[in-house]
């Protein structure tokens, strides 16, 4: 798995180094849905990348199982539980960034997106999980 986690690592960030890797993401997820548009109509963007960039090293890290990051990643879960956040849109976020990663790095190959994919869906299954019991606790 080290090698596999490395080459994501390698990806995210030469995507990083274009600028507008973050923009390509959010104009797709915001199309995705009109649910999704609303969920961010008064946000700052300013601040919402930063915190993006953030969880999606949190969640390479998970995807690594280093130390700490399963608390980080049990912590998004419920945000985005709180925040009313579905599965559904979980796959929308998915596709929305594997389409921003295939226009900004230029090693992309479909072998890399699966790379992404299984590593982003072992966060994103653990979120789901931690905000469904969360949910249920409060019924």
């Amino acid at each position: 798995m080290t090698v596999q986690a490395d080459e994501l690592t390698a990806s995210y960030y030469r995507c990083r180094r274009d600028e507008s890797f973050l923009d390509t993401f959010y104009n797709r997820f915001l199309s995705t849905s009109p649910a999704v548009a609303q969920m961010f109509a008064d946000t700052d963007f300013t601040i919402q990348k930063l915190m993006l960039r953030q969880s999606l090293l949190d969640m390479l890290g998970f995807y690594r199982e280093m130390p700490g990051t399963h608390e980080e990643i049990e912590r998004l879960g419920l945000r985005h539980q709180k925040l009313g956040v579905t599965p559904e849109m979980y796959t929308m976020w998915l596709d929305s960034l594997c389409e921003a990663i295939k226009k900004h790095d230029p090693s992309y190959t479909p072998a890399l997106e699966q790379l992404w994919r299984e590593a982003m869906l072992k966060s994103i299954q653990e979120m789901v999980a931690v905000g469904a019991s969360h949910g249920a606790d409060r019924e």
